[in-house]
C-alpha cells in the first residue's frame, strides 16, 4: 500500500469513535470495497502527476483548471447540493437535520472551489476574467456520470445514499490532494489544492459520520451498499460484483 494512502487511512479511516452504531458496517465496506477503490484511483493519480510533470508546457495545469470549474462552477455545486437537500422528505427533516446541515455548509465549499480554479487561470493569464469562462465549453461540461446529481435530472433513492459518495469520492479527492501536494511545485497549482485541502477532508467526515451515526439498519445500508457499488465501478472501474477483500 502507497504511503500516502495509509496515512490517510491511519489518520481519518480507522479511528471510530466508541459506541458508533454503524461503524462496523462502515469499516466492512470500507475493507471489501473503498480501499481497492482508493489504491487504484491514487495509483492512477500518481501516474498522471509523472507524465505530466515530464512536459515542458503547462497546458495540463489549464486542463485540470477547467475540469475543476466545469464540476465545481456555482450553477453545477447550487444543483447539485440543492438537490441532495430536497431528498430529504418533511416528514424525515428532524431525523435528519444534522445531515441537512453538513450539506447547507457544502453549497459553500464547492461554489468556493470553482474560485480557486479560476484563480489558476487568472493568475496564469489564460482568462481576462471569469465571464470569460461561460463561452469556454471545457469549463461548463461535466464528464463524470453522475449518480446523485450533478443536476436536478436524477432521482433520489434514499438521503443516506449521498454518505457513500460523500465517504469514497471525498476521500479519493483528499488523497488527490495529497499526491499533488507531494510532487508539484507550482505556487498557483498548490493554491489549487491547498485551500481545499481542509473542506475536501470535512465532506469525506461528513459521510464518515453520517455512515457511523445513521445508517444502521438493512435498509439503509442496502442503499449505502447499493451507491457505493456504482461509484466504485463507475470512478475506480470495479466490477459490481467484486468479491470482498480477505
Amino acid at each position: 500500500m502507497h504511503a500516502l494512502l495509509e496515512e490517510f487511512l491511519d489518520k481519518w479511516v480507522w479511528p471510530t469513535m466508541p459506541g458508533a452504531p454503524g461503524a462496523e458496517f462502515r469499516l466492512k465496506i470500507t475493507r471489501e470495497r473503498c480501499l481497492k477503490g482508493w489504491e487504484l484511483n491514487l495509483a492512477r493519480t500518481l501516474a498522471d502527476i509523472e507524465e505530466e510533470l515530464k512536459t515542458n508546457d503547462e497546458a495540463w495545469k489549464k486542463a485540470h483548471a477547467l475540469r475543476g470549474y466545469a464540476a465545481e462552477g456555482v450553477h453545477m455545486s447550487i444543483k447539485q447540493m440543492s438537490a441532495q437537500l430536497l431528498s430529504v422528505d418533511i416528514a424525515d427533516q428532524e431525523t435528519y437535520i444534522d445531515l441537512q446541515r453538513m450539506r447547507a455548509r457544502q453549497i459553500w465549499d464547492e461554489c468556493k472551489h470553482s474560485k480557486l480554479h479560476a484563480d489558476v487561470l487568472l493568475g496564469k493569464g489564460w482568462v481576462a476574467d471569469e465571464r470569460e469562462l461561460m463561452d469556454i465549453k471545457d469549463a461548463n461540461v461535466q464528464p463524470l456520470p453522475a449518480y446523485f446529481g450533478l443536476s436536478m435530472m436524477f432521482p433520489h433513492i434514499h438521503p443516506l445514499a449521498r454518505a457513500a459518495q460523500n465517504y469514497y469520492t471525498e476521500a479519493n479527492a483528499c488523497i488527490g490532494i495529497m499526491a499533488y501536494l507531494s510532487m508539484v511545485d507550482d505556487p498557483l497549482v498548490r493554491h489549487e489544492h491547498l485551500s481545499q485541502r481542509d473542506e475536501e477532508l470535512m465532506h469525506f467526515m461528513e459521510g464518515k459520520f453520517q455512515l457511523d451515526f445513521y445508517v444502521t439498519d438493512e435498509e439503509s445500508q442496502r442503499h449505502v451498499e447499493d451507491a457505493l457499488g456504482y461509484l466504485t465501478y463507475q470512478i475506480g472501474g470495479i466490477p459490481m460484483s467484486e468479491p470482498a477483500r480477505p
